[in-house]
């Protein structure tokens, strides 16, 4: 019997030994004393960072409403120069094909006497790229249809070009049954 006692005594220290590293182990790998890789932001570039959206957004804002104004006075120059080379427009509504810059500015007989940008919401930037999910409400035509449609929700892609003008790439546009609030 004392054999047993002092196998089960000699068991026991060595489970508690055992125990104790791994806790220790644990203990230490929790401590952060390793140098941080991340680089760290401060609070001055924070407030740097989040103007720079905000002029993004406003940059955007600026150019949606003159696209706009454009097309309510007839202005295809205005809205070729604010259209970048690649310029696409697809629409989420029906089975055409995407419209070019060309074919865009080539469409004939449409009329607008209104068009008010609802909204503009950034949804990613990157550089010089832009992405916005906006919002149209429109009083136009288009002969031989008739009245169109007078809210559209689009995903805009803008880009800015080489002399630091904003250009839109790309336009996804689809119908709305009412102008886009984020309630």
């Amino acid at each position: 019997m004392d054999f047993t006692k002092e196998l089960n005594s000699n068991t026991n220290r060595k489970f508690v030994l055992f125990y104790l590293i791994i806790v220790c182990l644990l203990v230490s790998s929790c401590k952060n004393d390793k140098p941080e890789n991340q680089t760290e932001i401060k609070p001055e570039n924070k407030v740097e960072v989040i103007e720079q959206m905000s002029k993004a957004a406003e940059e955007i804002l600026a150019q949606e409403n003159a696209w706009a104004s454009a097309l309510v006075a007839n202005d295809l120059n205005t809205v070729e120069s604010m259209m970048h080379r690649d310029f696409r427009l697809n629409r989420a509504y029906d089975d055409a094909p995407p419209i070019s810059k060309e074919m865009y500015l080539g469409m004939k007989g449409m009329s607008a006497s209104e068009a008010d940008v609802t909204s503009v919401r950034i949804s990613e930037e990157m550089d010089s790229i832009v992405v916005a999910r906006v919002t149209w409400t429109m009083d136009w035509q288009q002969e031989g249809v008739g009245k169109l449609p007078p809210h559209f929700d689009m995903i805009d892609t803008w880009k800015k070009n080489k002399n630091g003008d904003w250009q839109i790439l790309s336009r996804v546009s689809q119908i709305a049954d009412k102008p886009y609030s984020e309630e």
